[in-house]
């Protein structure tokens, strides 16, 4: 779904009367609620290093998983963690866990700290066509905003041309129309829930 479609698609619908700066505004605000909504999903390895404490997560909107040599680390919040172990940043061991320090932060800090290196990450292994993981990683999955206009899914883009409709529609302009806005976004929201 090149986005260059979609906004086609949304003047289209819109018999050419959308603002052409709003709803390429509307479309990027779109992609960041549907990566909030977990639409756009990824995986990626982290090769760690031995007393790594520190992971960054990188530009993700939602963390939906931390694995640690094919186990689930649970979060655990720093006021627990804190009392359960005050000298928690020096453990070095097998990770059980990790902690976000702050709600916005783009880093987790694992609980133990990892003891051994990561396997090299290699074509059998891994990203994009292995067969495994390479031993002691991490691997993240998340949601992202896919704001490159090559990357979301093209059965998404009827969605997200009845959102951005909607926003254009129900705004004051001089093209206000809110029962049409409304419409949009009942045909958006059932769309998008035949495909969930």
């Amino acid at each position: 779904m090149p986005k260059a479609d979609t906004l086609a698609l949304t003047q289209m619908l819109a018999v050419q009367s959308a603002d052409a700066a709003t709803i390429e505004a509307f479309y990027n605000d779109t992609m960041v609620e549907l990566a909030a909504e977990n639409w756009f999903c990824v995986a990626e390895v982290i090769p760690l290093l031995p007393a790594q404490l520190k992971i960054e997560l990188g530009n993700i909107v939602n963390l939906l998983a931390l694995i640690y040599d094919d186990a689930d680390l649970g979060m655990v919040s720093l006021r627990l963690i804190e009392f359960i172990d005050a000298g928690w940043r020096q453990r070095v061991g097998r990770p059980t866990s990790y902690v976000r320090e702050d709600e916005n932060a783009k880093t987790v800090a694992l609980y133990p700290q990892p003891d051994v290196p990561s396997n090299p990450l290699t074509m059998l292994l891994g990203e994009p066509l292995g067969s495994d993981y390479p031993v002691y990683s991490a691997v993240k999955f998340f949601s992202q905003a896919p704001l490159d206009p090559l990357q979301p899914f093209f059965y998404l883009e009827l969605v997200v041309a009845l959102r951005i409709l909607s926003r254009e529609f129900t705004r004051e302009s001089d093209h206000q129309d809110q029962e049409y806005g409304g419409a949009a976004q009942a045909l958006s929201d059932l769309f998008k829930s035949m495909l969930a």
